[in-house]
């Protein structure tokens, strides 16, 4: 996906509450064939249907952004699943208003906003800092008039005739995005190889910001623990009382391992007296026409002629040093 930040990945459609983003449904897509709905639907509007499929005739509002929005799907949610639904739309989709687009009616900054109707069904186009566009079934045409920061006012504020439904869509189409941000605070940091590891570890980052959501409007106090404290004693939690299993011992070997191997012993390098230099018992090898004479030693072992680096350490950890 070319606009996005992060334009490789897993594609993700995700229901979320809105003023808390609690994550309530996701679908991971796998292709266009991958949803159980009409397959004569829409493409989008499949993935918003397969999403409520469990919140039928509950009195809830949906607020979606113009990649979902149209009227046919507004339609079905008000009528088979009793759901309201905003959101901003493109004004060439299918069986919206033509009136409303940029080459039929022209708007400029400041002017009041342009409603159309149809049963319970409104269509706004509005230009505040840039034209939008909104679609809603549980708003009317009223508006609210809202200041605003404005450079060109001596007073440094403009009133602003804001529709209602663009107020409404501001505060609670941020469901997704506040998910997002709960993510991003501890996110697992690790690249994985395989697709389904990024998926594991997305459900339990997405468990613990749940768990987190819940538990701060469970607590009626104010002394709620941070975010790192809670994920610490989630983990706390998960080993309380927890103790390794008792593993089985290995076989002792039949024989013991020379004195050079063992802990108890101390081995000093020590150097040899005189002007004899032995073979390395390590690195010489006559038959093989490779000789190494040294003038170091390991008194603890019987004065075993050894080369400081590395044999000295290979004849002290290895039972098979020559190899």
């Amino acid at each position: 996906m070319p606009a996005k930040p992060t334009k490789w990945g897993l594609k993700e459609f995700v229901l979320c509450e809105a003023t808390t983003g609690y994550h309530l449904r996701h679908l991971i897509y796998t292709g266009k064939s991958a949803f159980p709905t009409d397959s004569t639907m829409p493409f989008t509007t499949q993935i918003v249907t397969s999403l409520l499929n469990g919140y039928r005739n509950q009195g809830h509002v949906v607020y979606l952004d113009n990649y979902y929005t149209s009227p046919d799907l507004f339609l079905i949610l008000e009528k088979d699943f009793g759901i309201g639904a905003c959101g901003t739309v493109r004004p060439n989709r299918r069986n919206m208003p033509n009136f409303l687009l940029p080459n039929q009616l022209r708007l400029s900054k400041g002017d009041d906003p342009v409603f159309a109707r149809s049963d319970n069904m409104v269509a706004c186009a509005w230009h505040d800092t840039k034209r939008v566009h909104f679609l809603s079934t549980v708003h009317t045409n009223l508006t609210i008039d809202k200041q605003i920061r404005s450079r060109s006012s001596p007073t440094g504020y403009r009133d602003v005739e804001k529709p209602v439904m663009a107020e409404m869509y501001n505060q609670n189409m941020s469901g997704v995005d506040l998910l997002d941000q709960k993510l991003g605070s501890y996110m697992y940091p690790h690249k994985c190889a395989k697709w389904y590891h990024t998926l594991f570890h997305r459900a339990i980052e997405v468990a613990l910001v749940n768990g987190y959501v819940l538990y701060c409007l469970a607590q009626e106090d104010q002394s709620l623990l941070s975010v790192k404290n809670f994920r610490q004693s989630v983990i706390e939690g998960l080993l309380d009382g927890y103790t390794a299993p008792n593993v089985r011992g290995g076989r002792r070997s039949a024989t013991h391992p020379p004195t050079r191997l063992t802990a108890t012993a101390r081995h000093f390098l020590s150097h040899i007296e005189g002007k004899s230099k032995p073979d390395c018992v390590v690195c010489s090898d006559r038959q093989s026409h490779k000789r190494k004479q040294t003038s170091y030693c390991c008194k603890d072992c019987g004065g075993v002629p050894l080369c400081a680096v590395p044999c000295f350490m290979r004849y002290h950890t290895r039972v098979d040093f020559k190899n």
